[in-house]
């Protein structure tokens, strides 16, 4: 059902009209902040961390894990505006990419994202399936466009 909605999300992230190559601004990206599908207490919400997006959309970044641990990723992200301007605007996208830091080595993702911008600051509501026996994960990271 998890692989199903996130199908269904990438399907609906097409249909926008994309950035065009190189045009996604560059960016420093922030930590997360993170509510877990399941009730566990012992997972950490709050997941302090630092990132880079170049203007190609490649982005890099490190971060303290649910399971406090340091996690690494790299990636490339893609966004479609759905509607908005260059001030203000809503879009879908998702970085496909790997992180560490988890059980059972690297892992490879593809994460959905609804972005709201206003001006130079983005705030990515982002979509993590679960892939392995973590649940379902909601976050939201800050963006600062340079």
């Amino acid at each position: 059902m998890n692989y199903l909605f996130c199908f269904a999300m990438f399907a609906v992230i097409f249909v926008g009209n994309a950035y065009a190559e190189g045009e996604l601004p560059a960016a420093l990206l922030s930590g997360f902040e993170s509510k877990h599908g399941d009730h566990r207490t012992d997972l950490n919400p709050h997941n302090p961390g630092i990132g880079y997006r170049f203007q190609d959309g490649w982005t890099l970044g490190t971060y303290y894990n649910s399971i406090r641990r340091h996690s690494f990723y790299a990636g490339r992200e893609w966004q479609y505006k759905l509607f908005g301007g260059d001030t203000a605007s809503v879009n879908l996208g998702g970085v496909a990419g790997v992180v560490t830091g988890y059980l059972h080595g690297p892992h490879l993702l593809l994460i959905p994202e609804a972005i709201f911008q206003y001006q130079h600051v983005e705030a990515s509501l982002i979509l993590i399936p679960r892939v392995t026996k973590d649940p379902i994960t909601m976050a939201i990271q800050l963006r600062w466009r340079i």
